[in-house]
Parts: C-alpha cells; sequence; structure tokens
C-alpha cells in the first residue's frame, strides 16, 4: 500500500504537473522524498521479491500500478534534475548554503536511477504479468 501510494503521489504530484507550480524547496524536500523512498522499495525489496513470487497470483491493479511508478523513476529523475539545473541560478544569489545544499543532492541524484539490472527485471515481471493476463 505504501508504494502505491508513493507511486501515486509521483504521478500526480510531479510528473504531470507545470514546472513553474512549485517552489524550489518543495521540489528539493518533496520530490527527494519520493523519489528516494520508491528508488529504496524497488531496487531493494519489491522487483526482488516479484521476480521470485507466484506471478500470476500478484496479478492485479495494484502491483501494476506500482510496477509503472517504478518504470517511471528514471524519467522522475531526469526531470527533477533539470528542473533543479534550470531554477538553480535564480537561488545562487538568495542563499549560498541552500544552493550547496541544493547542488550536493542533485549530484546525487543520478544514482537513484534504475540500472540496467533492475530495468530488465522490472521488464521480465510486467512480461510474465501480462501472460498471466492471457
Amino acid at each position: 500500500d505504501f508504494l502505491f501510494f508513493l507511486n501515486t503521489r509521483l504521478e500526480e504530484d510531479f510528473l504531470k504537473k507545470n514546472d513553474n507550480d512549485f517552489e524550489i524547496i518543495e521540489i528539493v524536500t518533496y520530490i527527494n522524498l519520493l523519489i528516494g523512498l520508491d528508488g529504496a522499495f524497488a531496487n531493494n525489496m519489491y522487483l526482488r521479491e516479484l521476480s521470485i513470487a507466484p506471478i500470476c497470483d500478484l496479478n492485479n491493479p495494484k502491483t501494476i500500478a506500482i510496477l509503472n511508478g517504478i518504470e517511471k523513476i528514471n524519467i522522475a529523475v531526469d526531470r527533477y534534475i533539470n528542473l533543479i539545473n534550470s531554477k538553480i541560478k535564480f537561488i545562487a544569489y538568495k542563499d549560498d548554503y541552500l544552493k550547496m545544499k541544493i547542488e550536493n543532492i542533485n549530484n546525487n541524484y543520478p544514482k537513484l536511477r534504475l540500472g540496467q539490472k533492475q530495468i530488465n527485471k522490472l521488464k521480465s515481471i510486467q512480461s510474465k504479468l501480462k501472460e498471466c493476463k492471457q
């Protein structure tokens, strides 16, 4: 349920909104939390468990929504980095400490992207779920 909630919020609150709707602090805090937790759950627990579970038992809308959200982690990370890079010049003259913190987060953010191994595992699970429907 928690992972479903995270992916729903990621989709509704970040991926579908206009970048100008956000204050920079909201982005840094909120999206860092959403993508970070989602990535941690996806990489460390969910994909591993699904790859060994009886997959057709998990063929339900919630699992599909979670997998679709996990699939969008890299899109969200890229969008976040682009947004921060576009707004950081406006932060520079306001608060040096905040700028430094955001740059540190921004430099570490690419690590949250799914690696090829996770992407392959995700695609495999999604394919197996599609076979269950037939």
